[in-house]
């Protein structure tokens, strides 16, 4: 008998397969999905891991995030206790925000931040954070910097400005640490500009972040690259370097000029190493002592200079300040020769009492007590009242000691040239320097007292008065403009002026002379000074046609306009009207060939009472506003209107765009 040595399990099977072959199989089988299962697992187990680790190391970029914004408080803070004279407690918060910062920096700039900075999408919010802390420690630096100065200059100890004595060593420390703050500021604006705030999520918060840092930061880093050229030169204006000496003119806005109230009192002012000293008070009497008229080279293009002689008090016809004041200096240094002048300072009673405002009252020997609310109408809306010249005499006389006292005693100098720097936004105050260098520094914050340079629509009326009275004092003008706007951004404009005489009756026993002290007419010439590149078109003066001259000065150094005049004769209640018509070749900047930006200036004249001023805009045909009118406007059915005083030089723009 034959015996099979193979068992049943050993057969093959219906595919022909080995059976133990199909064993290991099975076995390979359960052993990759085991190891499936593992390498599963272990991928879990790592990312899980990653996970908590990027978790981890997340935690200093959540800290960084809430320490800056403690160092902001910190810092805001701190402007607080400034303002409040508080330096201790200043210094006290900028040093906290300084550590808090420290932190920002360390947590931001550590190992978790340079592990998620390279993961993909989310580095990006790890720069933008970087960023943002290096410009918080940008402005940590400036506050650093600024804790230092403020002290010196400002608050009830301030040892910048003793009498009549400016500490120059201190004043150019101060200088050289203004000047230190630049690249901070630089770092900064650099650094916000970097981040990008595209990161999913996060990237709201980040640009809201950046916008409020710009929002701080750029009004600073402006308001530092205009101004601090303009300390940096204040050592030699003080005479750091040698004496310096300036004419200070005097205003009075009851006696008009083009540029403003008349120069009608003077005094020289010398500094020498930080001393100042004031010559003698210098009255029209003085001047016209020296001779009735005076012979100097006038500046040239000088329209409104043509021939010599010429009185002094007659110098300042120019409404440019720069113009004028170098005429004065002229014409003052033939009447009073010998002494070289670097510049002047002028400020008008306006100017003054706003400085009075901070000083509180004085007491002049003549006039009793002077006070902000009282200055104007004593020292310029009383002079029928006076019984002599020799009275009215003695009031310009004072008044240059009442401005030596109130600048110079009293402490709070910030607050006085923040005034000054105010004022010189009506034309009541403005300062001229022959250097310049200087000069130009002191134009581009607006302190020249010159006209707008405005390309676009411009307003500029000013009245002078022809026959040296104060009737000025009563002055009431009203200004409307209508604009025509066309789709080229040119305009059709007409301008209508009104004038009048708000003098009460003249009450003396003799008739009204219209010329002098007493007089109530008031005898005036208008000026209106055009946007640049006009075409005149017409005028009428009181509804009749009237042949104007269109003038246009020829000085190198300002940005000249066109002007025509005509005059008016007013007695007292009595107004007078003058209408010019002319075309504005670019009242708007034309963006593209739907859009434009209607942009208009209006410049004022240092009256008492501040001209009104009524505007009216016909749009062109298609085009509305793209945004809200700006402050002051409502919408009309074709285009805007505005109606309000013109105090302050005053520029408005309109973006507009085709339907």
């Amino acid at each position: 008998m034959t015996t099979d040595e193979s068992s049943p399990t050993d057969a093959p099977d219906e595919d022909g397969g080995h059976p133990g072959m199909v064993r290991v199989r099975v076995r390979v089988r359960r052993h990759r999905r085991a190891r499936r299962r593992l390498l599963a697992l272990g991928a879990l187990l790592i990312v899980v891991l990653a996970g908590v680790a990027l978790a981890y190391l997340a935690r200093p970029l959540v800290s960084a995030k809430h320490e800056a914004q403690a160092a902001q408080k910190e810092l805001t803070a701190a402007k607080e206790a400034l303002s409040q004279d508080r330096f201790a407690l200043a210094r006290s918060h900028i040093r906290e925000a300084r550590v808090h910062v420290a932190r920002a920096r360390t947590d931001s700039d550590g190992l978790g931040g340079d592990v998620w900075s390279v993961v993909p999408i989310a580095g990006t919010a790890v720069h933008d954070e970087r960023h943002l802390v290096s410009a918080l420690d940008q402005t940590t630096s400036v506050a650093e910097i600024g804790v230092q100065i403020y002290p010196i200059v400002s608050g009830r100890n301030a040892r910048l400005v003793q009498g009549q004595r400016i500490d120059v060593a201190m004043l150019q420390d101060v200088a050289d640490r203004t000047a230190s703050i630049g690249p901070h500021l630089d770092q900064a604006i650099l650094d916000l500009s970097l981040v990008k705030g595209s990161t999913p999520m996060v990237g709201g918060s980040i640009e809201r972040a950046t916008s409020t840092a710009l929002g701080y930061l750029q009004p600073l880093k402006d308001s530092y690259d205009t101004n601090e050229p303009l300390l940096r030169a204040l050592p030699s204006l003080v005479g750091a370097g040698g004496p310096r000496t300036y004419l200070l003119a005097m205003l009075n806005p009851a006696e008009q000029r083009y540029s403003g109230g008349g120069a009608l009192s003077f005094t020289t002012m010398r500094f020498d190493h930080g001393v100042a000293t004031f010559g003698s008070s210098v009255n029209v009497d003085d001047i016209l002592a020296r001779g009735d008229q005076q012979s100097w080279t006038p500046v040239p293009g000088n329209t409104f200079h043509r021939t010599p002689p010429l009185r002094v008090t007659s110098a300042t016809f120019s409404p440019w300040w720069s113009v004028s004041s170098e005429e004065l200096l002229r014409g003052y240094s033939e009447a009073f020769p010998g002494t070289h002048f670097d510049g002047v300072v002028g400020i008008d009673l306006q100017g003054l009492s706003r400085l009075f405002k901070i000083t509180g009252p004085v007491t002049l020997p003549t006039f009793g007590e002077i006070n902000a609310d009282n200055l104007v109408r004593t020292l310029a809306g009383s002079y029928g009242n006076f019984d002599s010249i020799e009275q009215r005499h003695q009031l310009n006389k004072e008044l240059v000691p009442a401005f030596r006292q109130q600048f110079f005693e009293g402490g709070k100098m910030q607050e006085k040239v923040k005034t000054l720097v105010a004022s010189a936004k009506g034309r009541h105050f403005f300062l001229y320097f022959r250097n310049d260098r200087y000069e130009r520094r002191f134009a581009r914050v607006g302190l020249s007292g010159d006209l707008s340079t405005t390309p676009y629509d411009y307003v500029g009326v000013f009245s002078q008065n022809i026959k040296g009275s104060k009737a000025d004092y009563w002055q009431r003008r009203e200004v409307s403009s209508t604009v025509h706007l066309q789709p080229d951004g040119s305009a059709d404009v007409r301008l209508h002026i009104k004038v009048t005489n708000t003098a009460p009756p003249y009450t003396l026993p003799v008739p009204d002379p219209h010329i002098g002290y007493t007089t109530h007419f008031l005898t005036t010439r208008i000026g209106v000074f055009m946007p640049r590149r006009p075409t005149y078109r017409s005028m009428d003066v009181d509804g009749r046609p009237f042949a104007a001259k269109v003038h246009l000065p020829k000085v190198a150094h300002v940005r000249n306009r066109r002007y025509v005049e005509g005059q008016l004769g007013l007695d007292y209640g009595q107004s007078g009207t003058m209408d010019v018509r002319y075309r504005v070749q670019q009242a708007a900047e034309v963006v593209d060939a739907s859009s434009m930006i209607y942009t208009l200036t209006a410049d004022p004249q240092d009256l008492v009472t501040p001209e009104l001023l009524h505007v009216n805009v016909i749009w062109p045909d298609g085009y509305r506003p793209t945004d809200s009118l700006p402050t002051g406007w409502k919408a009309t059915a074709n285009g805007a209107t505005y109606s309000g005083s013109v105090a302050d030089q005053t520029t408005w723009q309109i973006p507009l765009l085709k339907s």
